[in-house]
């Protein structure tokens, strides 16, 4: 499956027969999506906010904008609605809310998500048991 430039976080190393390439590494796909709708279940909240708590993510490097359309595109599809309110130190802010069409989307994805990591844990020990005996005697195929 292409990956988008957007979609990726990191670069990390491959070994491919007898060379080494990079290769990108991030994210699943629409793994934006998945953490914030799980965020604005915990609590609503307004853009900048939202930035920050998806540090823990990984997701906070990255483009302001790409977020921002990631929010008003799910309040297009009726995942969220927002309003405008008053803030303490400065302008009026946008803060969103999870709507139930987004309620019942996170709880998709959360089970989408489970699913994916069960056959990544599948994939990973199978890898561990054959990675384990080449490093262990330096041996290669």
């Amino acid at each position: 499956m292409a990956r988008s430039g957007r979609d990726l976080g990191s670069t990390a190393r491959a070994a491919h027969a007898d060379r080494v390439v990079a290769r990108p590494v991030g994210e699943p796909r629409n793994f934006l999506q998945c953490c914030l709708l799980l965020l604005l279940r915990e609590r609503p909240a307004h853009g900048y906010e939202l930035l920050e708590r998806l540090k823990p993510f990984g997701i906070a490097e990255g483009d302001p904008g790409h977020l921002y359309r990631r929010l008003r595109s799910l309040e297009r599809q009726g995942m969220l609605c927002s309003k405008w309110e008053a803030s303490e130190a400065g302008p009026r802010r946008r803060t969103y809310h999870l709507t139930d069409r987004g309620e019942v989307l996170l709880g998709t994805w959360a089970g989408v998500l489970a699913e994916t990591r069960a056959l990544l844990d599948y994939y990973l020990v199978r890898h561990a048991s054959v990675a384990a005996p080449a490093e262990a005697g330096g041996q290669g195929r």
